[in-house]
This record gives C-alpha cells, sequence and structure tokens, in this order.
C-alpha cells in the first residue's frame, strides 16, 4: 500500500483539520482492494455464510472432494477465491432454486420478459461492482461476476452505502444512489465521448485519498479500509467523470425494471416459501404488471412515439413520483432473494418442512372454517393495481398503506347497480379511508350528439373551451380508458349543503398516464373538498357546493376537479392552470408533469366500471360487521312490528276502499 505524506500520531486521536489533510497515494489495484474490504465488513455475518454455501452449492465440482478435512477446507477455500457467479445462476438464486416452483413458471415468461430484467440487473451489478472505477472497460461478453464484484455492487444494491458516504438516493453533494444506478444501466447507450477513453489511465496511475487517520506498517487490510476517508474520494463524487447526462434510457429497459419491481411491491413480507410462489405466480402475470409500467413511463414522458428517454426526465419524474422505488426494490431483491437462506438448507430439513407445512394444511381442512374476509379481485382492483397504487401513494407521500390484506370491496356498480342511493347505502357505514375508483371511455361524438342525459349535464357543467376548439390534446386518444382514483380519508357523509373532507384527500388519474392531485393546505378551507349530493348532482371532488334550488341546476368545478353526475353514468376530470374564475375555488394542487404542469385539458368519459374500497385492517372490518349485522337487525325488528299491525291497518283501508272490495263503490279520503 501506499505510505502517509503525513505523520502518525501515536495517540490515535487527531483533531478534525488534520484528519482533513491527510493523504496517500494508492494504485488502482490497491483502493479496489481496500474498497472490497471495506464493503465485506458492512454485510452480516449470515450474509457471508450464505454467499459461501451458495457458491459451494452451485460449483458441482466441489461435490468430488477428497474426505479429508484439511483438504476439503483448501480446496474450499480456493473456490471461495476464485469461483465467479454466473448470470445463470443470479437467475436461480431470483428464483430460489425450488425446482417445485420454477417448474410452475410459463416457459415464455422466464426466457422472455425475466430473462431481459436479469440482464439488465446482471448489468447493473457488473458495472456498479467496478466501483469506485466505473469507467473500467467491462467484456461484455462474460456473463459472470467475480466475488469482488458480486460483494461491491451487493452493498450498493443493499443500501448500505450510506454507511460509507452518509448520503441518500438524490445526495446531490456526495455519492448519489440513482445517478449511479443509472450509470449502472445505461452505461454504452451514449455517443462515444460521453464515456471516457480509460485506456489512457494505466495502473500506474496514483489516486490521492484522504484518511481519517495514518495508516500504520503494522495495519491489517481490514484497518486500512476503515481508515480511507471514503466520502471525500473524488472519483466517487464525480463517478468517474462519466457524462451521465448523455446516455439515454431505452423504454423498452425501463418497462423491463419497473414491471419487476411492481411484482416484487406486490408481494409482502412473510415466510420465504410463501414469497417464493408469490413471485412465480406473479411472473407469470407479467403483461398485467407491465400495464402500469407503461402509465409510469407516460409520467416521464407522456409522448407516445419515443423509444428513449433522458436523464433529465427519467432523474426529475422518478424524484416526484416514485423516488425510493427502485432503491427499496433493489434492496428487498437482494436481502429476500438473492441472499437469502430459503432452500439452502439440507434436504432433511427441507423434508421436514413440508411434511410440518402438510400437516397444517390438513390440520386446517379439518377445522370449521369462520367466514372470512379474503381479498378477491374484482374489474378494477387486481394484485397488479394495488401494487402500482400502493407504490405511487407511498412515493408522493401518503401515510396510509394499501395492501390486498387491508382493501375490502364496499361497493361494485356492476354488481350493486350504477344507482347513488345503492352507492350510499354501501360505502356510508364506512368509518375508515376508502379508495373511489371511477373508469370509462372518452365520450364519443354520437353520445354528444344524441344523448339527452349527457347533454342535461353538459349543459349545466360551465364549458371551459370553445366548441372550436379540438377537444382531445395530443397525448389524448380517442379510445383511451380512463380511470381515476380518489383516495378519501374522512368518512362518507351525505353533503347536500357543505362540503366535507380534509387535507389527505388525493387525486390519482391512473390510466391512459399517471399523474396525481393532492389536497391543498389551507387553514380556510380544511380540505373539504368533497360532496356526496343524493338530490340530483351527483358528486363532485374538489368543486364548490352545485346549486339546485328552484328548478336551477349548476356545477362549479374546481381547477382540478372531478365531477360525476347523479346518474353515475358521466364524468369530467378538469385541470385548468392559472385561469381560476371568482366562482371557483381551487382545492387540488396542479399536476407537476414536466408536460403537463402548464397545460389546460379535461378528460369526458363514459362511466363504465366504478368501485369503492375500504381501508384499514381485519379488525376494523369485523367491527363495521358487527355494527352492520346490530343494524340489520333492528331493521327487521321494526319491520316485524310492522307486519304485526298489518292487519288493522289493513281494516281501516278497506274501510275507505284503498285496498280489497274492489267491487264496491270506494270511498274518499
Amino acid at each position: 500500500m501506499g505510505q502517509s505524506t503525513s505523520s502518525s500520531n501515536d495517540n490515535n486521536s487527531i483533531d478534525n483539520k488534520k484528519e482533513q489533510n491527510i493523504k496517500v497515494k494508492l494504485t488502482k489495484t490497491e483502493l479496489y482492494d481496500l474498497f472490497y474490504t471495506r464493503c465485506l465488513q458492512l454485510l452480516k455475518p449470515i450474509e457471508i455464510s450464505i454467499i459461501k454455501s451458495k457458491l459451494i452449492e452451485n460449483n458441482k465440482s466441489f461435490k468430488s472432494f477428497t474426505n479429508n478435512d484439511e483438504s476439503a477446507e483448501q480446496e474450499e477455500k480456493e473456490l471461495l477465491n476464485n469461483h465467479n457467479i454466473s448470470k445463470s445462476y443470479l437467475g436461480q438464486w431470483i428464483l430460489s432454486n425450488n425446482n417445485d416452483l420454477t417448474s410452475t413458471i410459463d416457459e415464455h415468461y422466464y426466457s422472455s420478459d425475466f430473462n431481459k430484467f436479469l440482464d439488465l440487473f446482471f448489468k447493473s451489478m457488473k458495472r456498479i461492482g467496478q466501483s469506485p472505477f466505473l469507467n473500467n472497460k467491462v467484456d461484455e461478453k462474460v456473463e459472470t461476476l467475480d466475488l469482488k464484484e458480486f460483494i461491491i455492487s451487493s452493498i450498493f444494491l443493499l443500501g448500505r452505502f450510506k454507511k460509507l458516504f452518509g448520503a441518500n438516493e438524490y445526495d446531490e453533494d456526495g455519492l448519489n444512489f440513482i445517478k449511479l444506478w443509472y450509470i449502472s444501466i445505461n452505461y454504452g447507450n451514449g455517443k462515444a465521448n460521453d464515456i471516457q477513453k480509460v485506456e489512457q489511465s494505466s495502473e500506474e496511475d496514483k489516486v490521492s485519498v484522504y484518511l481519517v487517520q495514518s495508516f500504520e506498517e503494522t495495519d491489517s487490510i481490514e484497518i486500512k479500509s476503515k481508515k480511507v476517508n471514503w466520502k471525500r474520494l473524488e472519483i466517487f463524487r464525480n463517478y468517474d467523470d462519466i457524462n451521465y447526462a448523455g446516455f439515454p434510457f431505452k423504454i423498452d429497459d425501463l418497462k423491463y425494471i419497473l414491471t419487476f419491481d411492481l411484482i416484487l411491491n406486490a408481494i409482502p413480507l412473510q415466510n420465504h416459501q410463501s414469497m417464493d410462489k408469490l413471485l412465480i405466480s406473479y411472473l407469470n402475470r407479467w403483461k398485467e404488471f407491465e400495464i402500469y409500467s407503461n402509465y409510469i413511463i407516460k409520467y416521464l414522458d407522456i409522448s407516445d412515439d419515443r423509444t428513449e428517454i433522458t436523464f433529465d426526465q427519467f432523474y426529475t419524474g422518478i424524484r416526484l413520483i416514485l423516488p425510493y422505488f427502485i432503491s427499496q426494490s433493489s434492496a428487498k431483491l437482494m436481502s429476500n432473494w438473492i441472499l437469502s437462506t430459503n432452500n439452502k438448507l439440507p434436504q432433511q430439513q427441507q423434508l421436514q418442512q413440508k411434511l410440518k407445512a402438510k400437516e397444517s394444511e390438513i390440520e386446517n381442512d379439518n377445522k370449521v372454517q369462520k367466514p372470512s374476509s379474503k381479498f378477491t379481485e374484482s374489474k378494477l382492483v387486481t394484485i397488479p393495481f394495488i401494487s402500482y397504487i400502493s407504490a405511487i401513494l407511498r412515493g408522493i407521500g401518503s401515510k396510509i398503506e394499501i395492501t390486498n390484506e387491508n382493501m375490502f370491496k364496499l361497493y361494485s356498480g356492476s354488481e350493486s347497480g350504477f344507482s347513488i342511493r345503492s352507492l350510499e347505502t354501501k360505502i356510508f357505514k364506512w368509518q375508515s379511508p376508502t379508495l373511489f375508483i371511477v373508469s370509462g371511455k372518452r365520450i364519443k361524438q354520437k353520445t354528444i350528439e344524441t344523448n339527452k342525459r349527457y347533454e342535461k349535464f353538459d349543459n349545466i357543467f360551465p364549458n371551459y373551451f370553445l366548441k372550436s376548439e379540438s377537444k382531445l390534446k395530443d397525448w389524448q386518444a380517442s379510445n383511451d380508458r380512463v380511470t381515476y382514483c380518489v383516495l378519501v380519508n374522512h368518512p362518507w357523509v351525505n353533503s347536500n349543503k357543505k362540503n366535507f373532507g380534509d387535507d389527505k384527500s388525493i387525486i390519482l388519474s391512473i390510466s391512459p398516464h399517471l399523474d396525481y392531485y393532492k389536497s391543498i393546505s389551507n387553514e380556510v378551507l380544511q380540505g373539504k373538498s368533497i360532496y356526496f349530493n343524493n338530490l340530483g348532482m351527483g358528486l363532485g371532488f374538489g368543486n364548490s357546493q352545485p346549486l339546485n334550488k328552484n328548478n336551477l341546476q349548476k356545477y362549479y368545478p374546481g381547477d382540478v376537479s372531478l365531477t360525476i353526475e347523479s346518474n353515475l353514468e358521466f364524468a369530467i376530470f378538469r385541470h385548468l392552470v392559472g385561469h381560476s374564475t371568482s366562482q371557483a375555488t381551487t382545492y387540488f394542487q396542479t399536476s407537476k408533469q414536466a408536460q403537463l404542469s402548464n397545460e389546460n385539458f379535461e378528460d369526458r368519459f363514459t362511466i363504465i366500471d366504478l368501485e369503492v374500497w375500504g381501508i384499514g385492517s381485519v379488525k376494523n372490518l369485523e367491527e363495521q360487521k358487527k355494527q352492520w349485522e346490530w343494524e340489520e337487525k333492528i331493521a327487521n325488528e321494526r319491520q316485524n312490528v310492522n307486519l304485526k299491525n298489518m292487519g288493522e291497518e289493513r281494516a281501516f283501508l278497506e274501510m275507505v276502499g284503498l285496498v280489497g272490495n274492489h267491487g264496491g263503490n270506494g270511498g274518499s279520503v
């Protein structure tokens, strides 16, 4: 190793000023080995043990080692020092080497979609594994990671780089994980001058490195690695002089990554075998998850005809909508699959676990099953939908968590009928947050010209756009499926006179592109942005109270609002920027999407599906059920009382000729 240019302190106590000036010159190999050693120290003992066992397991020749303990130990050491991790091994580790499970995966998805994700993930690990020398020349034909590359990349993907750099995903002053990850995925996509010519840098060229304490001759490499001030290493701060802003992101590559990450997001943390089963199951539903990846990508760039996006588009958009999604997904994949102990137990232990699981299954089958609140997918709310929504809500800072374990269907128009009375009956008793989802197709010209109900709705809804103006923007297609979702934190109430709600309400654009509109914090409005009017004016989110008086009806839509007419047949989402009228109140923020933030537009659509889901816990649901059962019991008792009195009432009705005795002359009231 290189020698310190400053004298060491015998007492190992150096003030901060002196610490900042201790420098050494190290060769690339010396620095790389120190960094690898430091990364190795950030792994947990169990993780090191897992890596070791997986390396041994995947080397078939190890089975033929001699029985001599000493020789086997030597062979094992040699194996761990020299063994490489192939891309196919990495794929097997993700799929847990479980033949029972992998045999159920659709061959098409494993050979195409998952493998394309695996190509990108492997490429990312290979490039990050060169750190801090990201510009190192890498032979793309070599589909293996050496142990150093694997360990170094694992530390970044697990998120433990923060312990070295004190940085986060978007640290602009130090190491920025999202930029590092972007480089690792897109290295080589740019022009030739975006990548520095590494051939000019030789091994003899030394790198200046700051230390927190001087190196001692007796220091081991482990001690020396801890004395390096990694946070101040310039080669990390400038990403080895790589012009990452010149690398475009291929849309297809981004789609594979987002789709796989949405699949991971859909899998709750639980026992490893259950997680493995869900992973295989959801990989077979790749195309369903991919739909939502496309909506996310349209938030980054709403154009339809692009094949790639720029770094600025990716970086700006992902920070707004999914700031930690990529780093959290990477850490989840590493800790729960690649570095998982699952299916790495001896065969005897695996067999015992399977027998116990089977016994438990039989025992449960023999028990009297109580009615459960097990989640069942609907037309609108599916596992991919929940993964998408939960990721977005978490990304934009909502404290309300959504999973398939805490969502309960309260109302479905296709099941209960598209009636505002039916909707009211189903949702008003739920006292926890709800998800209101409405979906349909854009209003067609024929509907505009011939549908009297739409004509009435249109007449009482103030027009902003001139009739001569084009109804659709360039990014709006006439055959779009339009879906909006509103997170309603406040319990539903009848609000024919005044709005209800709070500032936790959020309007989400689900399709054909992702967007979000958060409630404006205002001491006067207090987030009261919702009305439920059962007297002929329907529902509004972001509107002032509608006028419904003396045969005069009129809506007062906000600049950012969703309005649903009383028959639950038509809806209008409006987004106006800087054109508020004296009658419009702004309840929701405008879009932050780069291309829409200054756009005025509307989505007018015929409703096809409408659902409301309660968000809570099983305890919430059980409490609600008890309340509903009690109310139903009281209602039945009242009905029985009415039936008992029916005889006397009927006699009086017959006396005045209102029922029975139709042959008589009748009577008068």
